[in-house]
């Protein structure tokens, strides 16, 4: 599997091709909603008959010919009716920003518990989220056309991201003098949150194949990798949401919930944990074997002064912290096969709990894993956006990805670890 680079002009190309399908959405949608209902009311009848006659003649279950039969005749009914097709995006669109909207409502509610600053921001998201959500969800066939003008614009900010991204390539000496971070318009959640596990998938078929191994482009680079950025996906319900840490000055630093007994409302809320591993072998190997974790290492390079700002952000961090020890009221026969507990055996990994700050509650979609990682990362100048409050480890992998295949990025190795691999050096 070898990966192909971005060019300048690839860049620019993209830019054209998404703001020029935003403008054209908003001046012209009458017509491109009637060709959007025509071409997927089609699609979904060709797909269903397809299906359909291909699972008689292979005799298939009566279930998975009743399937393609219901697939024919909603394919049918969307044809028929237009405005009860269209009429269901406002309706997904609502429920999206109602969830988005509660997720707000709870980091407000952690970051008033810990008194910080800038809960007013995330309570006021919340708000709008809510508002949005109501007016698509009360009148869903008399909000098409906004939903329609929104994802217009929705497509053209996503175009001017990759504009940046040219002028960037384009003219590095003028653009990357400025150190300020900017925004940065990414995929939504609901697409990013399984990149990884896409990946993965990809690359254990591969793998199983006994393929050429994993390749990755060689970037020409002047300087080392002073900072590395590790995207963990598993094939589990959790571990395909993936997690994100990072290796900086001969140290991993992760943060997650890793006091099980904290744990709470299914797994998305407990006590926020931070560690510490001095050996980035050691860490890498457990997570492969241990957790059969399959891991994405992207490498940065950086100036004297982005190392200093690196190392001030993780002290300012770990300064709301204090020593925490894993087998603190733990019975014996749940110490065995607790994660913490395992790692600290396998890696000497050093743990720590906070006291105060935003990090004291750990939060699955919002002070998550990756919010560290991109407060750390973040004092550099990246621009990745906190897209509704919440960034998921896809949409940092589609970042790092998209900016190792730049040629003039900061971001310069990428490895790919997994158990498999592993294996595989132990062949003849």
């Amino acid at each position: 599997m070898t990966e192909k680079s971005i060019s300048k002009i690839s860049l620019f190309i993209n830019f054209l091709l998404f703001s020029g399908v935003g403008i054209t959405i908003i001046f012209f949608r009458t017509n491109y909603l009637t060709l959007f209902h025509f071409v997927t009311s089609i699609l979904i009848m060709g797909l269903g008959s397809i299906s359909l006659i291909l699972n008689i003649i292979k005799a298939k279950k009566a279930k998975d010919i009743a399937i393609s039969l219901s697939t024919f005749i909603i394919g049918i009914f969307f044809y028929n009716n237009k405005t009860k097709f269209l009429s269901l995006f406002p309706i997904i669109f609502g429920i999206y920003m109602l969830v988005n909207g509660i997720i707000k409502f709870i980091t407000y509610l952690i970051f008033k518990k810990r008194e910080n600053r800038k809960f007013y921001n995330v309570l006021f998201g919340s708000f709008i989220d809510f508002s949005f959500s109501l007016i698509m969800l009360t009148n869903p066939s008399k909000n098409i056309n906004r939903l329609t003008a929104i994802l217009g614009i929705y497509l053209i900010l996503f175009g001017i991201t990759y504009f940046k991204d040219f002028l960037k390539e384009a003219f590095p000496n003028k653009i990357r003098k400025k150190k300020k971070r900017n925004f940065r318009i990414t995929l939504p959640i609901i697409f990013s949150v399984m990149i990884p596990y896409k990946v993965l998938l990809k690359i254990n078929k591969l793998l199983k194949e006994w393929e050429t191994p994993v390749k990755v482009p060689n970037k020409k680079v002047s300087g080392k990798v002073d900072l590395e950025i590790f995207i963990h996906v598993k094939n589990s319900t959790i571990g395909r949401f993936g997690h994100a840490d990072l290796f900086f000055d001969g140290t991993v630093y992760s943060y997650g919930c890793y006091d099980e007994q904290s744990k709470k409302l299914i797994e998305l809320l407990g006590d926020g944990t931070f560690f510490e591993v001095k050996s980035k072998e050691k860490y890498i190997k457990f997570c492969n074997t241990h957790s059969d974790k399959t891991i994405f290492a992207f490498g940065l390079t950086l100036t004297k002064r982005e190392k200093e700002e690196v190392k001030a952000k993780l002290e300012e961090i770990k300064k709301n912290t204090y020593p925490w020890n894993p087998k603190t009221k733990k019975k014996k026969n749940k110490i065995k096969n607790d994660y913490a507990i395992s790692l600290e055996k396998e890696t000497k990994a050093k743990f720590y709990k906070f006291y105060k700050s935003t990090y004291k509650t750990y939060f699955l979609l919002s002070t998550n894993c990756v919010k560290l990682v991109d407060e750390v990362v973040g004092a550099t100048g990246s621009d990745l956006l906190k897209i509704n409050g919440v960034i998921t480890p896809g949409a940092y992998y589609e970042y790092l990805e998209q900016e190792f295949k730049k040629e003039k990025s900061n971001v310069i190795t990428k490895q790919i670890y997994t158990n498999q691999n592993i294996e595989r050096k132990k062949k003849p």
